[in-house]
């Protein structure tokens, strides 16, 4: 089997095209070279992601996401996040404080994919979060002390004030065409209301 290439003649006597000719062997080699190193990336992030996973069943979910955020691999990230806004009801505080700040680089991110992950899980966070973010920044001090409280209304802080972050990052990104930008508009939305 022969693969051919059409190239247009550089030669302004002839209009037509000429055939390049590579064997199989070559076409084989060629494809081989790109398999090989796509097979390394897999493997490299199966590694990871059976790190976090370890990670996970041995000390928690707070602990797997941190693992996962230090390996520095948006890739990975996007793995588990993927598979994270399917289970909205494991979602606690603690995931939300950890994650904003690298939904942002999501946000940023040249991939598509990587940027659809990131407003999803933004969407996620703004649904089941800020309501209780709000009422926990806005409530007034209790009598006596109260660690929990306090410790909720250090995490909440922290999440508003990622979120106040993020929302001048949405407000960019509202000109993307097609239907990201559809979807960073109705993020937009949501993310105004931590002010009312």
């Amino acid at each position: 089997m022969l693969f051919f290439f059409r190239r247009k003649s550089t030669d302004s006597a002839k209009s037509g095209y000429s055939s390049l000719e590579i064997s199989d062997a070559e076409a084989i080699s060629s494809i081989y070279r790109g398999h090989e190193s796509m097979t390394k990336v897999l493997n490299h992030r199966k590694k990871y992601l059976q790190t976090v996973m370890r990670i996970w069943k041995t000390e928690g979910a707070v602990a797997g996401l941190t693992s996962a955020i230090h390996m520095s691999d948006s890739a990975i990230l996007v793995d588990i996040l993927t598979l994270l806004i399917t289970k909205p009801s494991s979602w606690t505080l603690d995931m939300c404080q950890l994650l904003l700040p690298v939904i942002c680089d999501l946000l940023k991110s040249k991939y598509e994919t990587y940027i659809t992950i990131g407003c999803m899980t933004l969407k996620l966070i703004m649904k089941n979060f800020s309501q209780v973010i709000k009422i926990n920044i806005t409530a007034p001090k209790g009598i006596g002390i109260d660690i929990s409280r306090e410790e909720r209304y250090k995490k909440c802080r922290v999440c508003f004030s990622h979120l106040i972050a993020l929302r001048s990052v949405v407000l960019q990104r509202q000109s993307s065409e097609g239907q990201l930008g559809k979807i960073f508009t109705e993020l937009y939305k949501m993310l105004q209301t931590l002010d009312n």
